[in-house]
């Protein structure tokens, strides 16, 4: 027979098995989120980019199958980052509007490479919950995710996120405006009518202590949840403090989008707990999104592009522009809010104190054995080291230090995500019948976050790509 034999190195063997329309995977240990254990010894057949046979190894291999040995590796899901925004760019912002829309050139740059990277980490899905208008270039690249995408709801005129934006621009950018609860069923029927899968909405009344912003209205807010729960289409909030959540709990909203790091209250001890019980006692999907205060943290922290694992996902006309200060706008913007004199390294140690209590607030989720989702929201705010990919490295290696295991941040990054937004008989597992969305590790995920470093191969639809190929040049 005419076997297509894959090792486990060489990009030319690894193209070859892309181009098969079926797959075998030899000798592997599977690892899935519903399993304890990795189960050694095992087969995986996929065709047509489905997992349609799972077996004792070898399995038998037909005439032009191409077969990929997985001896001493490790066959994971691949992963979902259910908070990323694939029309911003790092350092940049939003990718059609001011400042990024003066450097198209460095922006087609990053937009190509940005699927890629996400990839090279083993991220083969991602949730955008604002995807704004430019979303397309991501799908239009050759390698990518797979895009779930939110429908955005922003507040009042006068407020967040529409007053960061101006006149007509703010309206171009945001299409999905409701001004009143009578506008609600029409608005969310046009959402899911243009593929979105879930709704997000914002209440944000002031960064930080400031409560100055008007907030969407109770009536409108009721009506949107009703209209969104009707058509089976999870609502997510834009919150991270104690007020903020607990409206959005009144109000019945199914998934906080970002976790709950800003204790700001007005007198006595802050009910941080009291209302961690109700995001519990609700149900209410979690996403801790720790990156923003730490990457807000790393942006302004001199020494920072230094970073060596920024090297395999940034393009490097694009750390030129940073080490050139192009980015330093909002390091500078950051800065503002503090003395002129003191140092950037104090002021990142302060954004570092919500960096704690998110992970504070992560601990105490997670030790009531509430499910978590990951979700790094990268870039965030225009950080320039919040780069595609690294960003959801990073986001594990924070959920790990807050005491989550191995096996529960496999699970946050797989089937728990499946689950909120009903794709669970897609993605989220090992198994027949899903898309080979696929990680092929040296090391076993379930024992060490850091085996999320070594990955060989990503197995995008079946399509066999070796990791290195992906890196940012």
């Amino acid at each position: 027979m005419n076997f297509l034999l894959l090792g486990l190195a060489g990009l030319f063997a690894a193209q070859a098995a892309a181009a098969s329309d079926s797959l075998v995977i030899q000798n592997v240990s599977i690892v899935s989120p519903e399993l304890a254990v990795a189960v050694p010894g095992q087969a995986v057949r996929i065709i047509d980019g489905r997992i349609v046979e799972i077996g004792a190894s070898p399995l038998i291999v037909s005439e032009g199958e191409a077969v990929l040995e997985g001896k001493g590796r490790y066959l994971a899901p691949g992963l979902t980052d259910s908070h990323h925004h694939v029309s911003f760019v790092p350092g940049m912002g939003a990718a059609g509007l001011p400042p990024a829309s003066e450097y198209p050139e460095l922006v087609a740059v990053y937009l190509a490479q940005q699927p890629r990277s996400l990839l090279y980490h083993g991220v083969t899905q991602v949730l955008d919950p604002a995807p704004l208008t430019g979303w397309e270039a991501f799908t239009d690249q050759p390698q990518h995710p797979d895009l779930l995408r939110c429908g955005e709801i922003p507040g009042p005129h006068d407020g967040y996120p529409l007053n960061q934006r101006e006149g007509e621009r703010a309206h171009a950018v945001y299409p999905y405006a409701v001004d009143t609860a009578a506008e609600a069923a029409s608005v969310i029927a046009r959402i899911q009518a243009d593929g979105a899968v879930c709704v997000k909405i914002y209440l944000e009344d002031g960064f930080g202590a400031a409560s100055e912003w008007p907030l969407m209205s109770d009536g409108t807010l009721d009506a949107i949840v009703a209209e969104a729960e009707a058509r089976s289409m999870p609502v997510l909030v834009h919150a991270n403090a104690i007020d903020m959540y607990q409206i959005a709990l009144d109000h019945g909203v199914g998934v906080m989008a970002h976790g709950l790091w800003n204790w700001q209250w007005p007198d006595g001890e802050p009910p941080v707990v009291e209302t961690l019980d109700r995001v519990i006692e609700s149900g209410a999907g979690y996403m801790p999104t720790l990156r923003v205060m730490a990457g807000l943290a790393d942006h302004v922290r001199p020494g920072a592009l230094d970073n060596p694992d920024l090297a395999p996902v940034t393009p490097a006309p694009l750390m030129a522009f940073y080490r050139a200060g192009g980015a330093d706008w909002f390091a500078d913007e950051l800065a503002s809010d503090f003395p002129a004199e003191m140092p950037r390294d104090e002021i990142a140690d302060i954004f570092g104190f919500g960096v704690q209590r998110g992970h504070q607030a992560l601990g105490y989720v997670h030790g009531q054995d509430h499910p978590i989702m990951l979700a790094s929201d990268c870039p965030g705010s225009p950080t320039a080291v919040n780069q595609p990919g690294l960003c959801t490295l990073y986001e594990m290696e924070a959920m790990a230090e807050a005491g989550m295991s191995p096996a529960d941040i496999l699970r946050s990054g797989t089937l728990t995500i499946a689950e909120q937004f009903g794709v669970d008989s897609t993605y989220g597992r090992v198994a027949t019948g899903f898309a080979a969305n696929l990680v092929l590790l040296n090391d076993n995920p379930l024992e060490d976050v850091a085996a999320w470093q070594e990955i060989e191969f990503v197995i995008l639809h079946g399509a066999v790509i070796e990791r290195s190929s992906l890196r940012a040049r």
